[in-house]
């Protein structure tokens, strides 16, 4: 049961990398109009949050499998999981902050990425999870042959 609960856990960590990229870019006119910042600034930030949770996300994943999640290969089950915790927060967020100015409303092509980039996402996270399961990801004393 510890086991359910913690890769539930970990499928709801996975939904928040992707949620929290594409909200920004969706969000860059409320944002940029209720800081007084311009578009540009707006845009380098949310450049700079995107890759600094890419590095967060490939340094901890594999740590959060191999320790939190035991390195069990059933931990792939978080790889469907995140799924739903991602469109109950986008649902959430839609219907807590809905757009009420026109002028906030996201160009076209913002969706256009947001599809790419979650059509990839389950592959890096497929990749992050071999690296926390492979026999070679223990301790660097532990000899992984025997």
């Amino acid at each position: 049961m510890k086991f359910i609960i913690r890769l539930n856990m970990a499928a709801a960590l996975y939904a928040l990398f992707p949620f929290a990229g594409i909200e920004l870019m969706v969000n860059v006119y409320r944002i940029g109009r209720l800081t007084g910042w311009d578009l540009d600034r707006v845009n380098a930030l949310t450049l700079v949050f995107c890759a600094a949770g890419f590095i967060l996300s490939g340094w901890g994943i594999p740590r959060l499998v191999r320790h939190w999640l035991n390195g069990r290969k059933t931990s792939f089950f978080a790889l469907l999981l995140w799924i739903p915790y991602f469109m109950m927060l986008i649902y959430i967020t839609a219907a807590w902050f809905p757009i009420t100015n026109p002028a906030d409303k996201p160009d076209p092509v913002t969706g256009l990425i947001a599809i790419a980039g979650l059509a990839l996402y389950p592959f890096y996270l497929a990749i992050l999870h071999l690296f926390g399961i492979a026999p070679f990801s223990g301790d660097p004393g532990e000899n992984p042959v025997a």
